[in-house]
């Protein structure tokens, strides 16, 4: 642990720690170079990609391998070798770059995804797992977008069960080559793959990754599937009958190929979430033009009360969704600090150390991008229906996020089972915390709301939010012990809280940073959004706490439960109303989200 620089916080004690206190990564502090960057692949989408979005997902468009040349003109830009090591031609730069790019590449979704499976799940296999050879002989050509890479995990009969995948691999009895059967599913870049990282398991057991060429002898690509959305990208069947993959194609160690798939995954929910910035981002101004040039009543859309606070909730959301993406960008960068960042057990340690927050960007961003375009759609009227505008697209194109990645499902599980298992291993001190609080209750000191209307009261909310999730997670495993992995409506809902605690904890961080630069006051956007945010987040909790805690005991062992959440509850008198309007009123005045612009 990089211990000199504070944002490298341990993964998960965001939880046991003071709210909003610790200092975060926020846009705010891009370099020129990352701001030049983000600009060089926002005019490259603007002019060559969003451009051309509606030809891309006709079926002429698709014949035509349009979207792989412009994937090969990003690689010609260098926007494909972003996170490629120095020592193979890449530009090795920070992880909150790599977000950024892929935020910009999120305004158009057949892209983005083409993208992500290319640069991001196609190439990390290989940066942090790759020998030596296999890293000379692809990063260079993956990175210049040479050859096309996908990622080819998920089968017919396993999606999230990853490691129940069927396809089998054998060594030939010459010993050259492993011969393998079966088929992925819902490979994005299938049909343009010239390379892909494939899983399967050698001897029935082994579960193992593979490069796998596209000339190998044996191997073919199944027909595009015709989809709801994302209908520019490409989405095949991998098909292995006898195919003959050499011996020096195994990526990483036999039997360890669940480490390539996870860590790889950690990755990819990250970067999808940053991508779901970019998207609401467009499709908010988008929406604001049409509604700001529509009239119903002899007045103009946006000026009606219920759609502006439509308009203000998507700013909210996407406020959080900034902030919580790239915090964990730059926890990431900041545990690499003084580390060797070519060393991929090096970057496989930081990347895992945030395991839980990349889940919880993944949830939370992909569910308000859906919450956003909801909205958008809902504020376009019959108009969101029809293909004259973009908003219908959008909204096909948006869906799948919730289901790609691992599905939010499964997410939510892993990020309460983590935290279990970090607490086991000793790995995450929730002790002196966890006493401290019970000191609390126990001497009826807990803090009451403060007078001060500034950042202060937002802060009370998330440390309230926090004890509250502190709570129910103590009486959780309380309850179920072991056991606890089993009680998934329980798991769920102390997911969902320890969601809104680190989402919250992100924005009132960065906000607080904002004041103490100058780039925002007390009055501004961001404290609107913060207060906003920690508000609704802590009326949510109350509930949520006392629901999930009836849950898990009734009559007399109840009852110390229930003494415990009503000296946390609490509700922060507010006029969220006045606050939202003027969180519309400057979204409306800028045409688009402007609390940061990069």
């Amino acid at each position: 642990m990089a211990a000199d620089n504070p944002m490298a916080a341990p993964g998960g004690s965001f939880l046991f720690e003071p709210a909003g206190t610790r200092p975060v990564f926020g846009p705010e502090h891009f370099d020129e170079e990352q701001l030049a960057i983000a600009s060089e692949a926002q005019k490259f989408m603007e002019a060559e990609v969003v451009s051309q979005e509606r030809y891309l997902e006709t079926k002429e468009g698709k014949a035509s391998g349009l979207l792989i040349k412009l994937l090969k003109k990003a690689g010609q830009l260098g926007l494909c070798l972003v996170d490629v090591p120095e020592k193979y031609d890449g530009l090795e730069a920070p992880k909150v770059t790599s977000l950024l790019v892929c935020e910009k590449a999120g305004v158009n979704g057949d892209f983005s995804v083409t993208f992500g499976a290319h640069s991001g799940i196609g190439l990390a296999p290989i940066i942090l797992f790759g020998t030596p050879d296999q890293k000379a002989r692809w990063l260079p050509r993956i990175g210049m977008c040479e050859v096309t890479s996908c990622y080819a995990l998920t089968e017919p009969g396993s999606g999230s069960d990853a490691l129940a995948a069927r396809t089998s691999a054998v060594i030939n009895d010459a010993g050259t080559h492993y011969v393998l059967n079966g088929t992925k599913q819902f490979i994005t870049n299938g049909a343009w793959m010239d390379v892909g990282i494939v899983f399967a398991k050698i001897d029935g057991d082994k579960f193992t990754a593979f490069i796998v060429e596209r000339d190998t002898p044996g191997f073919k690509i199944g027909a595009e599937e015709h989809k709801l959305g994302l209908r520019g990208s490409s989405t095949t069947q991998l098909i292995f009958e006898d195919a003959q993959v050499p011996v020096g194609n195994v990526l990483g160690q036999i039997g360890k190929g669940h480490h390539v798939a996870f860590n790889t995954l950690n990755l990819g929910r990250l970067k999808l979430g940053a991508s779901t910035v970019g998207g609401a981002k467009r499709a908010l101004r988008e929406t604001l033009a049409y509604a700001i040039e529509r009239k119903q009543f002899r007045t103009r859309v946006i000026d009606f009360g219920a759609l502006r606070e439509q308009v203000a909730d998507s700013v909210v959301q996407l406020y959080l969704a900034e902030s919580l993406n790239y915090r964990i960008a730059g926890a990431i960068d900041a545990l690499l600090e003084g580390q060797d960042k070519t060393d991929p057990k090096v970057l496989m340690a930081a990347v895992e150390e945030y395991i839980v927050e990349s889940s919880i960007s993944k949830v939370y961003s992909s569910e308000a991008l859906d919450r956003i375009l909801d909205r958008c759609f809902q504020i376009h009227g019959g108009y969101g229906y029809v293909e004259e505008y973009s908003i219908e697209k959008f909204y096909r194109d948006a869906r799948v996020n919730r289901i790609f990645e691992g599905t939010n499902e499964i997410n939510r599980l892993l990020i309460p089972g983590t935290l279990i298992k970090r607490m086991m291993q000793g790995r995450l001190d929730v002790e002196a915390p966890m006493t401290a609080l019970e000191k609390m209750l126990a001497a009826g000191t807990v803090p009451p709301l403060p007078d001060d209307d500034g950042l202060e009261r937002a802060q009370f909310a998330l440390q309230r939010l926090k004890w509250l999730a502190m709570t129910v997670f103590q009486a959780a495993t309380t309850r179920h012990g072991l056991g606890l992995d089993r009680e998934q409506e329980v798991l769920v809902g102390l997911a969902n809280l320890i969601i809104d605690c680190y989402a919250v904890d992100s924005a009132v961080a960065r906000t607080a940073d904002r004041i103490a630069t100058g780039k925002d006051t007390l009055d501004g956007d961001a404290v609107a959004c913060a207060k906003i945010a920690a508000y609704e987040a802590l009326d949510r909790g109350v509930v949520a706490a006392w629901r999930l805690v009836e849950a898990l005991f009734e009559g007399d062992d109840l009852e110390p439960w229930a003494l415990k959440l009503n000296q946390l509850s609490a509700h922060v008198p507010a006029s969220l109303i006045a606050l939202k309007r003027q969180v519309a009123e400057s979204v409306v005045e800028a045409g688009g989200y402007a609390i940061t612009t990069y």
